[in-house]
């Protein structure tokens, strides 16, 4: 874990001067938000109604005077952060197994970020060349911060009813438990795809002015999305980072660079092929490492380049480190909720090789082998062929899943599209 957080550090001391200067409208929005999280509903037999969890996040911007101290001895914090977290092992030892230091093990290219190293300047100098871009997109960096104690109690609207939530926590974070009839369900959902009986309905979330902390700006409705699936069907989980988007994760400073510096690029013939998916009636889950606070961004992302709107599930993520789960444990856990809540649905998984794609998906397959019913795994190696090493990964990884249901690839255009094929074996 050390060594993990290690380069998170050099990683922002490395970004530390770019940022400081941005001017205080660049890195905040100057008004408070709601960022409601496209959600799933679970039928409940027993009780025969649907719970809905909402998930949202509150965004309180701090002073703009602040930001400047803070960025600047930030390295300095984590480093303190690290000190301790090494007595209190605070973080599960799972955060270790393929993090970039793992991936050095497995002879794969890995680019660290070193103080001493010449080369690190090329990162400065790359943000400094995209600084005309910062106006594109002011507040992918800028959710990252909000105010301390934050304690505000929201409402849901669904069909003109209010239902109180669960004061936020410290980090903005809001979560509440709803349940509804299925005849409320039925009259407020709409068809996703005509041939399907997947549905899916807006619900709006705001700041209950009545109960909440004074101090709490006005805020206004924000709509957001709750998906009602059909108890069989096809559903495709996929990764986001290195899967659909290029992230180059397993470089700490391109993956800094292409998370909040340029704009989002999609991997080539990734859309394509998820929209021919969802043409035969899919339903799309983005379960992803990546922050919550990512989310309006990467909502833009996937609305721009077309790709299937779908439930996304983002990493809980604040800066002490609270409520940060390791990757394996997170997508895990996530994942295995889905599969819960429509157990009898059936599952294609998309993911890539450059973390613990092929290692999780596999080891989900051991827990549902009737659900999965194939697994995509884009090779990131920058070789035309698959490297030697990387075979062996592979083949170690999917040691206990048939052949026939997993795929390694690198052009997604090679990747079969007719469903019927995929689920038939």
């Amino acid at each position: 874990m050390t060594s993990y957080l290690k380069k998170s550090v050099v990683a922002f001391a490395s970004a530390k001067t770019y940022i400081a200067q941005w001017s205080a409208e660049h890195v905040y929005a100057d008004e408070a938000l709601i960022v409601p999280f496209p959600t799933l509903a679970k039928f409940n037999p027993n009780k025969g109604v649907w719970s809905v969890h909402i998930k949202a996040w509150l965004y309180l911007p701090i002073e703009g005077n602040k930001l400047k101290t803070f960025f600047l001895s930030l390295p300095g914090r984590l480093m303190r952060k690290i000190e301790s977290t090494k007595k209190e092992e605070f973080v599960d030892k799972e955060l270790n197994l393929k993090t970039a230091g793992d991936l050095e093990e497995n002879n794969e290219q890995v680019e660290i970020i070193d103080d001493d190293d010449p080369d690190a300047s090329l990162y400065e100098d790359a943000v400094h060349e995209d600084s005309s871009k910062v106006d594109e997109n002011p507040g992918r960096l800028g959710y990252f911060f909000v105010k301390k104690s934050v304690k505000v109690i929201t409402k849901s609207i669904i069909n003109d009813v209010e239902h109180l939530l669960q004061p936020s926590d410290e980090s903005g974070f809001i979560e509440g438990n709803l349940e509804l009839s299925d005849e409320e369900i039925r009259s407020l959902g709409e068809k996703i795809h005509p041939d399907s009986n997947d549905l899916k309905f807006d619900y709006t979330i705001q700041i209950n002015q009545s109960h909440s902390d004074s101090r709490a700006e006005p805020c206004k409705l924000f709509k957001c999305t709750i998906y009602v699936l059909a108890h069989n069907g096809i559903s495709i989980i996929s990764d986001i980072d290195d899967t659909i988007k290029i992230s180059e994760v397993v470089s700490t400073r391109e993956l800094l660079k292409h998370t909040f510096v340029n704009d989002f690029k999609p991997v080539d013939g990734m859309s394509e092929l998820y929209q021919a998916w969802s043409e035969q009636n899919c339903q799309f889950h983005y379960v992803s490492s990546s922050p919550w606070q990512l989310f309006p961004a990467l909502n833009v992302f996937l609305r721009k380049y077309k790709y299937p709107m779908g439930t996304i599930n983002l990493r809980k993520f604040a800066w002490g480190f609270k409520h940060l789960k390791p990757p394996k444990t997170y997508k895990m856990e996530t994942i295995t909720q889905i599969l819960n809540a429509y157990p009898s649905r059936q599952y294609i998984f998309v993911g890539d090789s450059g973390e613990l794609d092929p290692e999780i998906y596999s080891k989900l397959y051991t827990m549902f082998p009737q659900n999965i019913k194939h697994i995509f795994i884009r090779d990131v190696c920058k070789t035309p062929e698959c490297l030697p090493q990387c075979q062996e990964r592979y083949l170690k990884a999917f040691q206990d899943v048939p052949k026939e249901l997993w795929t390694i690839f690198k052009d997604p255009r090679k990747v079969e599209t007719d469903i019927r094929k995929i689920t038939a074996i």
